[in-house]
Parts: C-alpha cells; structure tokens; sequence
C-alpha cells in the first residue's frame, strides 16, 4: 500500500512557525518583551509579517507560548531546588528558601520588564495567560506538597485544607511581584518576599520562628 506523502505546504508552515518561536525566544533573553517588535523577528526569519500572523494571532500570543515555557522550566527548577534542600529541614526553612529561590528567578532570570508585560497581558487578557495564573500550575502543587510535609511531621497547623493554604502563599508571591513591578526601585522583592513569608507562616507554625 503507498504510503500518503506529508503535505509539502504544512510540513514547511510548521517549520516557519518552529522557528519564529525559536527566533523569539533567543531575541527575548537578550532583550525585553516590549523591545522586540514582530519586524525584528520576521526580518531575522526572512519572512513577511502578513506571513506572521499566518501562524500566530499577534506579538502577545506569542509571547503567551515563551511565558508558558518559561513557567514551565521554573516551575521544574524549583522542584529540583526543593529536592536538593536537607532531608531533615524544618518545612518553615523550606518554605523561606524557595520563596527566596523564586525571587532570585524573577528578578534575575525573567526580569522586571518582562513581567510588567506579563502582568499588562493578564490583566488585559490579550493572550492565553493560564500558564502563569491557573490554580493546576506546579509551583501550586509544589506548596502543596511542602505544606502538606509541614502538617503531617506536626511543624505546622492550620484549618485551612492544603490547596487554600499552598493558594495563599502563591497569591503572596503573585501580589508582591505586581508591587515590585510598579513601586522598583523603592521595592525589593527578596527582602519583601522573605517578610511576608515569614509573617504568614507566623500564622500557622506550632513553634516561634
């Protein structure tokens, strides 16, 4: 039986946008989402920007997908980060290391000015932002875990159920971003993110900090 050649047209569309995104990502870990325009992208891609939106609706959307990524990498950095921390820890030490962690990347991987934009993208809604801000993300169920260990070797108590807790912690993180976002310089995110950290695990810790 012959077998169904692949559609030249589609095999080369794939191609293009494969390597739009390519493009994109590289030319936005050296520059800011706002800095890069679809021209600097398409022009190193040879290609036309009608030709763009063939393959993708606009800046944002692609953007959304780099975020996504990013997210993603993140997310299975800080696991990795959690696993690497000593056994016997106390889960409060933990909980404050990794908020440390997270600031670290937000500030000196993604940077401030990509997150204003992703901040600007959420509360447009100008691009699928569900990577950053939906409740099944991984970094929820990381805190999840943590609390959980936290609750189980007695170190912590709360009645809240773990997702209401492991929420409260990210929704932390995600507001102390916003402000850094629109108060830097007189904002610094790591020194704030350990004191609220602190202050909210103040809260439900069976022993003084």
């Amino acid at each position: 039986m012959r077998q169904k050649k692949p559609d030249k047209r589609k095999v080369q569309g794939a191609e293009t946008k494969k390597k739009l995104l390519e493009i994109a990502k590289r030319l936005f870990e050296e520059y800011s989402f706002a800095d890069v325009s679809i021209e600097d992208i398409t022009d190193e891609a040879g290609i036309t920007k009608g030709a763009f939106y063939v393959h993708y609706e606009s800046k944002d959307a692609l953007i959304a997908i780099v975020i996504a990524d990013y997210a993603t990498r993140a997310d299975a950095e800080y696991r990795a980060f959690v696993k690497s921390l000593p056994e016997d820890m106390p889960v409060s030490e933990m909980i404050l290391a990794l908020a440390d962690k997270i600031s670290d990347v937000l500030s000196s991987t993604i940077g401030l000015e990509n997150m204003k934009k992703v901040y600007q993208m959420l509360l447009l809604g100008t691009a699928d932002t569900d990577s950053v801000k939906g409740y099944g993300r991984e970094l929820y169920l990381l805190f999840r875990d943590i609390l959980d260990k936290g609750i189980r070797k007695g170190e912590l108590k709360s009645s809240l159920t773990l997702d209401e807790l492991s929420r409260h912690f990210v929704l932390a993180l995600r507001g102390l971003t916003y402000e850094w976002c629109i108060r830097y310089p007189d904002f610094d995110l790591k020194e704030q993110t350990l004191a609220h950290c602190r202050l909210l695990l103040e809260g439900i810790v069976n022993k003084p900090l």
